[in-house]
């Protein structure tokens, strides 16, 4: 649990700094900077758990998809940088995000077979709903 709230507080202050950031100067230059920081942090880490001797586990397939992912990485925060840039965060984070969990929950259900009950069905629903009162006032 402590990693879930953790990842929510970093994920709220990446979100605020990348709205900081974007209006202060060129989007692009600014996605560099921070997507470069964010990569050295990460190698930090990938250094630390070598060093400390954790087995990393390393497959083709999990390169390939890692890649992929990456690269829709790349474009997702080139297009967030750009987006905040031009609209204002408390309109374009919800938009974003729930719309992101709406096609990554239906990708679930329909490709990787995850279930769906009517509990999820109804939250579902509900992000639908709220994307319309946020997107419409």
């Amino acid at each position: 649990m402590g990693y879930l709230a953790g990842t929510t507080i970093g994920f709220a202050l990446t979100l605020i700094f990348i709205k900081l950031a974007s209006v202060k100067g060129s989007p692009i230059v600014n996605n560099l900077i921070f997507t470069a920081v964010a990569a050295t942090v990460q190698l930090a880490v990938f250094l630390y758990y070598r060093f400390k001797g954790t087995p990393l586990s390393i497959t083709g397939e999990g390169l390939i998809l890692s890649a992929i992912g990456g690269l829709f990485l790349g474009i997702y925060t080139v297009a967030l940088f750009l987006t905040f840039s031009e609209i204002p965060v408390s309109k374009a984070s919800p938009v974003i995000y729930a719309g992101a969990i709406l096609l990554a929950s239906c990708f679930g259900i329909f490709f990787l077979h995850e279930g769906i009950s009517w509990q999820r069905f109804i939250g579902l629903a509900l992000l639908v709903a709220g994307l319309f009162f946020v997107f419409n006032r």
